[in-house]
């Protein structure tokens, strides 16, 4: 897990509460000067970066985000739907920052997915989240190939979706960039919304569990 998640619960609380007022400044500085001017509007696409990094320990202490492995989350997870995010800035410099970047920062992403699937079917199994729940995502996790070996659907996204990745861009590059080992622009034009079952993800449990034995020896050798 993190490690900012293992200190003491109070000091994640104080910490968090710090990071959300100081990620909040710089949103009431460019909404004020916006009333004189509206092109400083246009800095909200600068400013995205730094409130996910800063909202980031907030959102996950209130239960926005919960997280299946140290780098993939649920956002407002319940009983009807779960929505599985990569993890973002704030992950990535606490769990990431110790690999290197490229390959190997690439197939550690990956175990991390991976683990949080295997995660997400033992709480299925467990009964903590229903058969029935719809389990969404970016197939950014994987190629489709593999998505479609797990028995995940996969389809156009929504307008809102893309847009999302339109507004999280300078996000998605440097994250993106890192996993490669170059700068590189991820191609969010071509993204797709995967999608599959709670039941159904059981069902592809030993596929998941046998990638992911594949990447953990991969990464050992």
């Amino acid at each position: 897990m993190n490690n900012f998640y293992k200190q003491p619960k109070l000091f994640q609380w104080v910490e968090a509460i710090l990071l959300l007022v100081i990620g909040f400044l710089p949103a009431l500085v460019i909404i004020e000067k916006g009333y004189a001017q509206p092109l400083f509007y246009l800095l909200f696409l600068i400013y995205v970066p730094i409130g996910q990094f800063a909202f980031t320990p907030f959102f996950k202490l209130i239960g926005v985000y919960k997280y299946y492995s140290p780098m993939l989350l649920g956002y407002m997870a319940n009983d009807n739907q779960i929505d599985l995010h990569s993890g973002g800035s704030f992950d990535y410099l606490f769990v990431m920052k110790k690999y290197k970047t490229g390959i190997e920062m690439r197939n550690k992403l990956l175990i991390y997915h991976l683990e949080g699937l295997i995660n997400l079917i033992q709480l299925i199994e467990n009964k903590s989240i229903s058969e029935k729940v719809n389990i969404i995502g970016t197939s950014y996790f994987f190629n489709n190939r593999t998505l479609h070996r797990m028995d995940f659907e996969i389809e156009n996204p929504s307008l809102f979706y893309r847009l999302n990745l339109f507004v999280n861009f300078i996000d998605l590059i440097w994250m993106y960039s890192l996993s490669q080992g170059k700068l590189s622009i991820p191609k969010i034009w071509n993204a797709k919304k995967a999608s599959i079952s709670g039941a159904k993800l059981i069902e592809s449990k030993k596929r998941i569990e046998e990638l992911y034995d594949k990447m953990k020896r991969k990464t050992r050798t």
